[in-house]
């Protein structure tokens, strides 16, 4: 291009921007205003990565099941009413007596293109030895009968020392904060899904802040959706936590809970709380080792007020006018509070004390507990269980059909156990079982599309 023809072009330029100024000037304003919408309000998002938050501090061997699920797949999987079944093995056997298990593997890859071998797993399952006879047979050898083992193998597999599962995904990248996790980038293996990049923060506050300012999309686990403000563009979904039981625990050895008449006083006083699904079990609804039928407290004032006639008939009455603390973990403050206006009712000094974790010693514990996926309760209710049977809780009867339970291999044979241990467990009231929590899911209502395929279950 030479002189004159430089000189040309920027003569036209000039004469179109005098002729056109509003225009230019328009299009520059709005192309800044959309920066500014895309930054702060993320209008738009590039579907090939979804940015996702979780709340928490992990490391490489303790992620979370939201990550993990994404990375590889279960042995075995649990249906929604806590059966098991096949899902990377083709099928399972087990001797009569339940102490030995073979399970065949599936033709199966690893995300980095190798064969799935038995010899590339590594389980840690206390008086168990574990051998693999070929490349695609796992076999348990336990030291005592134990039915429920399959039900110990739906977590994600990984080659053994690595992070290498099965997919969907594969990690890419790990950025660490010295020893925690703070981003993983992770690759699709189906070349189509969005990749997807998490973010740990260590507490909500952060979380919400970094969901404000975009650096997530989807902010996984927050406590109360309310927390990030209301938006037509965010969206918000609510599932029921069944893997887990928000429960209070009554201290049996106390001086005053030992008595059974006031624990269940208590829990028939302990009212419903409002919004939550009730429990009133030590099982999900839809379990199959559920009794409907079993034994009902919550929200019952005059049965409460039975049986604490019943208690002070054993009971002096200077340990009924003493004090009854209900200790609670920060997050269910509000809970305790509902709970021990009702005690006060029953002419209770109860108070709420808030403490970080599990305390040593306490008179009643309102905490969230795990439940297995198997109906075998054994480590929370047995008497032998000192570390996990946080009440002291110590029925014989109990105590056998919980034996029992883990021994027969048959579900219906193993149901009847069950459906008595609860009847007994109910009766004598160590816990009061309130509700099963909500899991709680924030993001951009654009996607929606991708929240059902990839990161909600």
């Amino acid at each position: 291009m030479n002189l004159r023809s430089v000189r040309l072009f920027l003569l036209i330029t000039r004469e179109y921007l005098k002729r056109n100024a509003i225009r230019v000037i328009g299009g520059i304003v709005l192309i800044m205003l959309l920066v500014i919408f895309q930054t702060r309000l993320k209008l738009f998002y590039s579907p090939d990565i979804i940015r996702v938050g979780l709340i928490g501090t992990y490391q490489e061997h303790d992620l979370p099941i939201e990550v993990t699920r994404l990375l590889s797949s279960g042995l075995i999987e649990a249906s929604s009413d806590g059966k098991i079944k096949p899902n990377l093995v083709s099928g399972w056997e087990t001797n009569n007596d339940a102490t030995s298990f073979k399970f065949k593997l599936k033709d199966l890859k690893w995300v980095d293109k190798e064969t799935v071998k038995a010899s590339d797993l590594e389980f840690s399952i206390p008086n168990t030895n574990v051998s693999f006879p070929d490349d695609k047979i796992i076999q348990f050898d336990l030291k005592e009968s134990y039915s429920p083992l399959p039900s110990l193998l739906t977590k994600p597999i990984f080659k053994k020392g690595t992070l290498i599962g099965t997919g969907p995904y594969k990690i890419k990248k790990i950025e660490k904060s010295r020893i925690f996790i703070t981003k993983l980038i992770l690759e699709p293996q189906d070349g189509k899904s969005p990749g997807i990049v998490v973010r740990f923060y260590p507490n909500e506050k952060i979380a919400v802040t970094g969901f404000n300012l975009g650096e997530v999309q989807v902010l996984m686990g927050l406590s109360n959706p309310k927390l990030v403000g209301s938006s037509p563009l965010i969206g918000a979904v609510q599932t029921i936590d069944y893997s887990k039981i928000v429960t209070i625990l009554f201290q049996t050895t106390d001086s005053l809970l030992h008595n059974r008449s006031l624990r269940q006083s208590l829990a028939f006083q302990t009212p419903k709380i409002e919004n939550e699904e009730v429990a009133n079990n030590p099982y999900p609804p839809q379990s199959w080792a559920r009794d409907s039928d079993s034994k009902k407290y919550l929200s019952n004032p005059e049965e409460a007020a039975a049986a604490l006639e019943r208690a002070k008939s054993t009971l002096p009455d200077d340990q009924l006018r003493s004090g009854l603390i209900l200790t609670a973990t920060p997050n269910l403050e509000e809970v305790g509070k509902v709970v021990v206006e009702s005690w006060k009712k029953l002419g209770f000094d109860s108070k709420l004390r808030i403490e970080s974790g599990i305390p040593q010693n306490f008179q009643a514990l309102l905490i969230t507990q795990s439940i297995p996926v198997d109906p075998d309760q054994y480590f929370l209710w047995h008497a032998t269980q000192a570390k996990t049977n946080l009440t002291r809780y110590d029925s014989k009867r109990v105590d056998k059909d919980l034996e029992d339970g883990r021994k027969i291999i048959s579900e219906e044979d193993r149901k009847v156990k069950y459906f008595d241990f609860q009847k007994t467990l109910l009766e004598d009231a160590p816990a009061v079982f309130l509700y099963f929590p909500k899991h709680n899911v924030i993001y951009l209502k654009k996607l929606e599309p991708f929240l059902n395929k990839i990161l909600i279950p």
